[in-house]
């Protein structure tokens, strides 16, 4: 419970957030590049500090830096509700994904050591995600109906006392959690590795703007292309990495954290996407959007359960493959949108995006956990995390440029949903990769060197 807290809300902020930025983008009369950033700002710290966050866990207990994150993110919530400019509401945004950071690899860390039998860890985990996706799930409603009433500041001024009460849990129910072996903490890679991203996202951004030939454009995606080089040399030739290669020896590891990246730019890209649609393109108020959007949200829900007892089962990989087809039969219905379309059409089309996206989150978390020792489940809960939020980042920015001003807002909800499709498939045929072989087995820590019938 006290975990789920603590990601719920930031689940809740960030689907809310999604409906209000039609709102915030009004009421400070950005552009697209501006409306990307109010998004892309949160999500680029929280994927750049994500690693650090992990390597933290590990190193101070995962209590304690979990309770950190949420102290974090709450004070971070009230600046963006008093931003009085889009550059600070901006860089509150990034303060918040800073504080997300520090709390989410630890939450999968405490649930790691709490329930070390496989299959407990993944009811756990199905549990875990329920009760994040009813946050979660509530938050496009909630987002809508406070957006048309109080205004979409309220949006983050209710994180104040829901954060105040998700530390009071954590102080009282979660228990303290040893430090693992200390590990220096790499900050010259963190810092290779927060530019890089950050300057392919810029690119992306400004394409929309400045278009591809740009040589501002250009620079930046040559820079952020350097740089992914330069932290692959550092993290290979370095002592202790703050990302040690070797996870990616793995092939379940390495398969689903390139098919999270994949999924989550289709999935959370397509989020911004379908807010502008219903507001945008169809009209609808902020309130009857997010009422619309959470069909989405709701069956992610449900599915969350499902996807946990059927990972216990049949294992991870079976029950992602599932929710990833899923997910892009309701893309590609989705692409087919026409302004005046019935809900009785979109409606089911939205369910079984959100069924498809519950099948896939829960198992993907309890695939990586699976993988690594439970020393290493900070930093491995921190790769997989961090791979979304990069896929997150990258989708936004690039479905949010398709909406130029020589295109029309319906082309372009139809090229993006389109574009979610096919990187449904193409995560789909990244994890089948990962089928595992019959001698798999976990990443050892570095301080330990287990025997091959242990390994196994």
């Amino acid at each position: 419970m006290a975990t789920s807290f603590g990601l719920g809300m930031a689940l809740l902020d960030v689907t809310a957030g999604n409906v209000a930025v039609p709102s915030i983008q009004q009421d400070f009369g950005t552009g697209i590049a501006g409306l990307s950033w109010v998004i892309d700002g949160y999500t680029l710290a929280f994927a750049s500090a994500l690693l650090l966050a992990g390597g933290l866990g590990d190193r101070l207990g995962a209590r304690r830096v979990f309770a950190s994150g949420l102290v974090v993110f709450t004070v971070a919530s009230i600046l963006c509700g008093v931003a009085p400019t889009i550059g600070l509401l901006i860089a509150a945004r990034m303060l918040q994904g800073l504080g997300a950071a520090l709390f989410m690899p630890s939450s999968l860390a405490l649930l790691a050591r709490a329930y070390p039998e496989p299959r407990e860890r993944a009811r756990a985990i199905g549990v875990w995600s329920a009760l994040t996706a009813i946050a979660g799930g509530s938050g496009p409603l909630v987002g809508g109906i406070l957006t048309s009433t109080l205004g979409w500041r309220s949006i983050f001024l209710v994180n104040l006392p829901l954060g105040i009460a998700g530390v009071l849990l954590t102080a009282r129910f979660v228990r303290p959690t040893p430090p693992a072996r200390a590990r220096t903490l790499d900050l010259p890679a963190q810092g290779v590795a927060a530019l890089s991203l950050g300057s392919v996202t810029w690119a992306l951004v400004e394409r929309a703007e400045r278009g591809w030939g740009s040589p501002a454009v250009l620079g930046a995606l040559l820079a952020g292309v350097a740089g992914l080089a330069l932290f692959v040399w550092m993290e290979s030739s370095g002592a202790e990495p703050m990302l040690p290669p070797r996870l990616f020896q793995h092939r379940i590891f390495a398969t689903t954290s390139a098919g999270a990246l994949l999924y989550a730019a289709a999935f959370f890209g397509g989020l911004l996407v379908l807010s502008i649609y219903f507001q945008r393109v169809r009209g609808e108020a902020a309130a009857l959007a997010g009422l619309h959007i959470s069909a989405i949200s709701a069956t992610f829900g449900l599915a969350s359960v499902v996807g946990g007892k059927f990972a216990a089962r049949h294992g991870p990989r079976a029950s992602i493959l599932t929710g990833l087809l899923l997910l892009a039969v309701g893309a590609f219905g989705l692409s087919l949108a026409t302004p005046g379309g019935s809900f009785g059409i979109l409606g089911p089309l939205l369910a079984l995006v959100g069924f498809g996206a519950g099948l896939v989150a829960p198992p993907m978390n309890a695939a990586i956990l699976a993988s690594v020792e439970p020393s290493l489940a900070g930093i491995g809960s921190g790769v997989l995390n961090a791979s979304r939020q990069i896929g997150t980042a990258l989708g936004v920015a690039f479905f949010a440029s398709l909406f130029v001003a020589d295109r029309a807002p319906l082309r372009a909800v139809q090229l993006a949903m389109l574009g979610a499709g096919v990187l449904y498939l193409a995560a789909a045929a990244v994890v089948a990769l990962g089928r595992p072989a019959a001698s798999a087995a976990r990443i050892p820590a570095p301080s330990t060197v287990p025997s091959i019938d242990r390994a196994a």
